[in-house]
Order: C-alpha cells, then structure tokens, then sequence
C-alpha cells in the first residue's frame, strides 16, 4: 500500500485567443489548487488493486470526476490526506474484498 498526494489545477477563468496586436494587458487566468490523496496497492506479482481517493470535502460529488472510474473508491477527509479512518475503510473496502481469495 502506498500513498501519494496529487495537486489538481483548476482553472479560475476561460481561456481567450487574442491578436499578438491586442494592446490590452491580459493577465493568465486566476488557478486554484486542491490536493488530494490516492491510496494504492501493488503486489510483488504485479497485481493492482483499485485506487481509493481522498478529497479535501466532507461529502463526495459525482461530479469531480470527468471520465468514468468503474470501481474507484472515494473517501473525504477535511485536509484531504489520509488519516486512521481513511485508512481502515480502505483496507475493508478495498484490500480485503481484492486480496481475499488469493490470501492462503
């Protein structure tokens, strides 16, 4: 299992195509950043499990995701890292029902 922190970029304003001639003084457009934390699992056969995502929010929206992601999981937390909780529901809904036929 391991755990990595993504930055997402999320553009504050639409973007112009404008003359080189144009002698306004665009400025770049406004960005805001949001972290977010995937929990991940790879094992030494090269098996992976589906990711779990954390967001900085204290309810999921379906509409954070453009394209789809059959069987991710999503998590929230209020910083958006992982914490004790996160990671116990991880391992309930994620590891165990991934790794529990193969286990010996």
């Amino acid at each position: 299992m391991d755990e990595m922190g993504v930055m997402l970029c999320i553009l504050g304003s639409v973007k112009v195509l404008v003359s080189k001639n144009d002698s306004r003084n665009y400025r770049g457009a406004g960005v805001k950043r949001t972290m977010v934390t995937a929990i991940k699992c790879i094992s030494a056969d090269g098996r992976s499990l589906l990711p779990m995502i954390s967001w900085p929010a204290t309810t999921h929206r379906s509409n954070w995701t453009t394209y789809p992601t059959p069987g991710w999981h999503y998590a929230c937390s209020e910083s958006g890292y992982t914490d004790s909780k996160i990671g116990l529901e991880w391992l309930k809904r994620v590891f165990d029902p991934q790794t529990k036929a193969r286990a010996y």
